[in-house]
């Protein structure tokens, strides 16, 4: 069996942790790599975000991570959905906690 050498949760404190776990379904959250970079969100500026693996979304999470963005951006789920699997998807780094498996440093 194989172990996951890290993963990232949605951390309980984040004012964000309702939406994403209404989203997700679960605290686990898949992100492309464990390290973040800085983007910048419109109206706030530089902020730090890890990219979420759409790939490892079931099809249910993608079309309620796509209704929540469209219904807060007020945007048409076909052109939301286009642009999240075309550009991918931000997950704050405070929104999230990065769990490493001690085997990972061995």
């Amino acid at each position: 069996m194989a172990r996951e050498l890290w993963w990232a949760r949605l951390g309980s404190s984040s004012p964000r942790y309702k939406d994403w776990f209404q989203i997700l379904g679960t605290d686990k959250v898949p992100l492309l790599h464990p390290g973040d970079a800085e983007c910048n969100f419109i109206g706030e500026g530089a902020v730090y975000a890890h990219r979420l693996a759409l790939d490892q979304l079931d099809e249910h999470q993608l079309n309620r991570l796509i209704a929540f963005v469209a219904k807060k951006f007020g945007a048409d789920e076909g052109t939301v959905r286009t642009e999240v699997l075309r550009d991918g998807f931000p997950v704050r780094s405070e929104d999230v906690t990065i769990f490493y498996d001690m085997r990972a440093f061995l």
